[in-house]
């Protein structure tokens, strides 16, 4: 997942997921937060909002699943998936 700059009210970037519904949100202390199971409007709003930690701090921190992350979870988030093969999907469906 690509991330964004922020660089206001104590938060340095995020970036959010809308596949796998999740916001990454990096605070200027060092610490990574990953909330789980977001929507896209809602998460829109956060990267948009002119104050993002008071967004944060009224409308998600309460509201939905948090948890802390390492350095490795936020790179495997930005890696690319790999794509399925046809023959991987034949042999889901049983054509193979």
């Amino acid at each position: 997942m690509k991330r964004q700059s922020i660089h206001r009210g104590g938060i340095v970037s995020a970036g959010y997921d809308p596949t796998l519904r999740i916001l990454d949100v990096e605070f200027d202390t060092g610490r990574v937060l990953r909330c789980e199971g977001i929507g896209p409007t809602m998460a829109e709003r956060f990267l948009r909002s002119s104050s993002p930690y008071g967004y944060w701090k009224d409308e998600i921190e309460d509201a939905f699943p948090i948890r802390e992350i390492s350095a490795k979870e936020c790179s495997e988030a930005e890696a690319p998936r790999k794509k399925k093969s046809i023959d991987e999907l034949k042999r889901l469906f049983g054509d193979l």
